[in-house]
């Protein structure tokens, strides 16, 4: 059985298509690939390659790139596998699916196949976590306007800069019909254990459960949040007072002033939104 390879070329500023590279050098068994050119086009790569009877796609990029894939394979008996390339990888940290090329090659050629669960909201659908404030606002600034940095670096710097001018927002959660409201910093939905370039937000987290994981940052002084924030890093944080979780099967999240909700990185509007586990979802090789 043959298999394909996506590559977002601009992953990671340009790690993946050095990632490429190195592969090439490696493949002893046979494959087609095909590198992207835009945003959303990874999906209709990855269709067009399981309609043309590849069961084997593989992307290579980032948290962004493995989203879009997964939107063409969901539902479908073809099997994702991952090359982590990008600037965050985050649910390749999650699978423990290394950075390391070689490495995370053997992974693809003696893993095993595993069910793993996706989420849908309103209508997309994505596989790692999404974020409602504080996080939303960072993903943005790291995509917009930090050029300088790479990985958690970016992530520092654009959370720095963007704590200058995003406060708690009040908000109201509904976890299977139960309601909570807040004054929060951030709400986190939780397929996999980390986001924003290593930060373990929701240690608790299994893609395979069946479950969501919600994790509210609740209103702290800017001088705490800078403190707290470190600690997520080692999920040292779930112990601290502002930080609360909470499991689910849906979750909606509204707020009072509209603010930006990311899913994987990405920006895909504000709230209002609506979260659903997909349970068993992709077939994904680890």
């Amino acid at each position: 059985m043959s298999v394909f390879f996506i590559i977002n070329p601009v992953a990671g500023r340009g790690r993946a298509i050095k990632v490429w590279k190195k592969i090439k050098e490696s493949l002893n068994f046979c494959y087609d690939y095909k590198f992207t050119n835009s945003i959303g086009e990874a999906t209709q790569i990855a269709k067009k390659a399981y309609n043309d009877g590849y069961k084997i796609i593989i992307s290579v990029g980032g948290d962004g790139t493995l989203r879009e894939v997964v939107k063409a394979l969901a539902g479908k008996d073809a099997l994702l596998g991952i090359i982590p390339a990008g600037t965050g990888n985050d649910f390749a940290r999650t699978l423990g699916i290394p950075l390391d090329i070689e490495k995370s090659l053997n992974i693809l050629k003696l893993g095993s196949s595993e069910e793993m669960d996706l989420i849908r909201c309103n209508g997309e659908i994505f596989i790692n976590a999404a974020g409602a404030g504080l996080d939303a606002h960072v993903a943005d600034c790291v995509n917009n306007e930090i050029r300088l940095f790479k990985g958690t670096f970016a992530y520092i710097a654009a959370l720095i800069k963007t704590l200058h001018r995003f406060n708690p927002q009040d908000v109201e959660i509904n976890i299977d019909g139960k309601i909570l409201k807040r004054k929060a910093w951030l709400v986190t939905i939780s397929n996999g254990k980390y986001y924003g370039g290593g930060m373990m937000i929701c240690p608790t987290a299994q893609p395979d459960d069946g479950y969501l994981d919600v994790s509210i940052v609740n209103d702290v002084r800017k001088t705490e949040i800078l403190r707290f924030l470190p600690r997520v890093f080692g999920g040292k944080h779930i112990t601290h007072r502002a930080y609360e979780t909470f499991r689910g099967k849906k979750v909606i999240v509204k707020s009072l002033t509209p603010i930006l909700v990311h899913t994987d990185g990405d920006i895909i509007g504000v709230t209002p939104k609506e979260f659903e586990i997909w349970p068993k979802a992709i077939n994904i090789i680890r």
